[in-house]
């Protein structure tokens, strides 16, 4: 979306399909959406055995304990604190 419409009409469309109350955190999601669906696969280097088995552990780990999950940000502010 953004190569199409620009980095502000991107954003002005997000803000357009959220409502009015919307959270700050809501508009990061929506934005980080579109930029993960943007990134295409074959541009990025193929993963390493090691890092294969490591997502699959930790995916396999998730759908194990789903309740463990911590939410992005949450994860963002631990790493801020050092935790």
């Amino acid at each position: 979306m953004e190569s199409a419409m620009g980095v502000k009409d991107t954003v002005r469309a997000v803000l357009d399909r959220l409502p009015d109350d919307c959270k700050l955190g809501e508009v990061i999601d929506q934005l980080c959406m579109i930029e993960a669906a943007e990134l295409d696969e074959k541009d990025l280097p193929p993963l390493t055995q090691a890092q294969r088995d490591a997502l699959d552990e930790s995916i396999a780990h998730h759908e194990r304990h789903p309740e463990r999950t911590l939410p992005w940000r949450e994860v963002l502010r631990k790493i801020e604190r050092g935790e």
